[in-house]
């Protein structure tokens, strides 16, 4: 017969550490939701803090976790949240760091043709590509009749040549060494970049330059967002006689 006096428990061991209460580590959901932002660093690095705080916060959720088993629960979250803060913590500045090459070679690329106009004495070509490109005429448009055509263009243009730096740099012409130096990145919005960029130039013969003197190019990087094409144009040219820095 069954012993009635003393009842069998109705949970063994195992019903009672399943029916124990876990509680949820709140640094490792903290670190999950940082880790999904984390891929906003991509766009901006004000941004980067996002997966710097899921790494730290991931970090010491697996931490308290680790000394407060089995009674906290969230490693799993924690480690999620851990791969997708240290992945963008690494990929958000290597992909700033190579955007700003990619920007920083295309605006030497331009300066060079604007540079190889003035070397020519083309200064109508120079100050073409100083206009936005919504309003500057195509390459193969006679530039003469342009000007001819926009007596307000024409002013700007022969106030740009009239500027000393360009004087300076037309008298040169053709015999003027011009080296590139640095690149500095100003701002990346949404739809343009600006770049400054300094070269050195020299006359190697020093007959109408005593010594070198340092060119600052401040370059405009403007997209369209309908058709996707990007396209540059030289905002201000400025001179000093040393490189900034």
């Amino acid at each position: 017969m069954p012993d009635t006096d003393h009842p069998a428990p109705m949970f063994d061991e195992a019903d009672e550490e399943v029916a124990r209460y876990r509680e949820l580590s709140s640094l490792a959901v903290a670190g999950l939701l940082a880790g999904l932002l984390s891929p906003l660093a991509m766009l901006t690095s004000m941004l980067w803090l996002a997966p710097l705080a899921a790494a730290i916060l991931s970090g010491l959720a697996l931490r308290r976790i680790a000394t407060r088993r089995p009674d906290l629960v969230g490693r799993p979250a924690a480690l999620t949240g851990l791969m997708l803060g240290t992945i963008f913590l690494v990929a958000a500045p290597v992909d700033d760091l190579l955007y700003r090459h990619f920007l920083g070679q295309q605006a030497q690329e331009f300066a060079e043709i604007w540079f190889d106009a003035v070397r020519q004495g083309d200064v109508q070509q120079a100050h073409r590509l100083m206009i936005d490109p919504k309003h500057r005429p195509p390459l193969e448009n006679n530039l003469a009749e342009f000007y001819r055509q926009n007596p307000n263009w024409q002013r700007k243009m022969k106030l740009f040549a009239d500027e000393p730096i360009m004087r300076t740099l037309f008298a040169l012409g053709p015999t003027a060494e011009i080296r590139f130096c640095q690149t500095a990145t100003d701002s990346r919005q949404e739809v343009f970049e600006v770049v400054r960029q300094t070269y050195a130039v020299t006359d190697p013969d020093e007959q109408k330059l005593a010594k070198s003197f340092f060119i600052t190019l401040l370059l405009q990087r403007s997209v369209d967002t309908n058709k996707g094409h990007a396209s540059w144009t030289l905002v201000r040219v400025g001179g000093c006689d040393s490189p900034p820095g």
